[in-house]
């Protein structure tokens, strides 16, 4: 059992923490992709690069759910 995998072959589930994670990194890059196009004067990528930020923020908090106390 050293591949990972479950008995039935299925790979187990993602953890939500980590996806949120992923997804919180993917929002970071997209934020930076807004100062530079902020700087390069191109307010249509402004637009777009703002747009998918939200998105994938909003889709972290979705993924990690409600804190569990």
């Amino acid at each position: 059992m050293g591949s990972g995998r479950l008995t039935n072959g299925a790979c187990p589930r993602p953890d939500r923490r980590r996806v949120g994670r992923h997804l919180r990194s993917m929002s970071l890059f997209a934020e930076g992709a807004v100062a530079m196009a902020l700087v390069l004067g191109r307010e249509d990528a402004v637009a777009w690069a703002g747009a998918v930020a939200a998105v994938l923020r909003t889709a972290a908090e979705l993924a990690e759910g409600s804190p569990g106390r």
